[in-house]
């Protein structure tokens, strides 16, 4: 059950990360994308089964282990630039970027000095636990995660005040739950290591086994959802107001075709085929032009036009109001 709840998990990520990607290919959302991105190969190998299959390709030498540990910072310290960015009047000063980025790079450089110059890295966990070397390697990341998770959960909170929007307040919410999971999992880890170095016979990590696998469950469900869950509204809702514009514009161009045939020269646009107008690149502009332009025709020339295409004239102009891209407001037409 857990594995599979993992394999949806990580699923879940991949796919909000290839989601993403167009936008940042437009130089949009791109911080978000190398954020689930580096999420995304962090969570990967955490099933045991596909741990295995990676470390093989990897020389069957805990590889695998090491990319964890590094990925795992990187992915917190992505997320703390994203929220303080998202959350901060003025954004994040490139001081603040370049520390954060030369404190990312020494602990991964430090955990590189600790693991290949260790041979503990051929044991397991279980193995290699009790030796002084592993754990200072393990508690680079372990604090460098607390940290990061403080941090962002304070940020979060913080700036849930101030919102007004609630979807984004619910986002925030979520991020925060996950940096809480983050938390218990890194102090979790370090006190069990802590114990068992000084105890080698130590059960804590057996007794809090439970709690261990919650927080690894919830921290990532947590920060996935958060992380995408606002993009994800605002895409669907452009999607919508997309589809509308598109159905609108349909209803729309057989009243401004019989019109601009009187009036050509008050047309801007061209006639395209029923196709174009359905897979067509943003209708919403073309919209508003041709509203424009059969507005302009009926005050030049006043003549009756149905009760269908007034009703429909008053859902474009309701529709082109409402729609953030419109710059100017158009006037209400009123056809006698």
């Amino acid at each position: 059950m857990f594995l599979a709840l993992q394999i949806v998990v990580i699923a879940s990520l991949w796919l909000s990360a290839l989601l993403c990607l167009p936008s940042a290919l437009r130089g949009r959302r791109r911080l978000v994308f190398w954020f689930l991105l580096a999420f995304a190969v962090t969570m990967t190998p955490q099933p045991l089964e596909i741990y295995l299959v990676v470390d093989s390709l990897l020389g069957g030498i805990n590889t695998t282990s090491f990319i964890f540990h590094a990925t795992a910072i990187i992915t917190v310290a992505l997320l703390d630039a994203l929220v303080q960015s998202a959350t901060s009047r003025n954004g994040l000063s490139r001081r603040r970027n370049a520390l954060s980025a030369s404190v990312v790079t020494a602990i991964i450089a430090l955990q590189a000095v600790l693991f290949f110059g260790g041979e503990w890295r051929f044991n397991t966990v279980r193995e290699a636990l009790p030796q002084l070397d592993f754990i200072l390697y393990s508690s680079t990341t372990w604090v460098a995660l607390a940290f990061f998770a403080v941090s962002v959960a304070v940020a979060c909170l913080r700036d849930i005040q101030r919102q007004t929007r609630t979807i984004t307040k619910v986002s925030l919410a979520f991020i925060a739950l996950g940096c809480l999971g983050v938390l218990v999992y890194a102090v979790l880890s370090l006190t069990g290591a802590g114990l068992g170095y000084a105890n080698h016979d130590s059960t804590f990590l057996d007794d809090v086994h439970g709690l261990y696998l919650a927080a690894l469950l919830v921290a990532p469900l947590s920060l996935g959802i958060g992380a995408g869950l606002t993009s994800a509204v605002d895409g669907l809702n452009t999607l919508g107001r997309s589809a509308r514009s598109r159905q609108l514009l349909l209803r729309l161009t057989p009243l401004w075709i019989g019109l601009m045939a009187e009036t050509p020269e008050l047309s801007l646009d061209s006639v395209n085929s029923r196709a174009a107008m359905l897979f067509g690149k943003n209708p919403t502009p073309r919209l508003y032009r041709r509203y424009v332009e059969v507005r302009d025709s009926l005050l030049i020339h006043p003549q009756q036009i149905t009760t269908r295409d007034e009703q429909i004239l008053r859902a474009a102009e309701n529709h082109i109001d409402s729609h953030p891209s419109t710059s100017s407001r158009p006037v209400s037409v009123r056809a006698s």
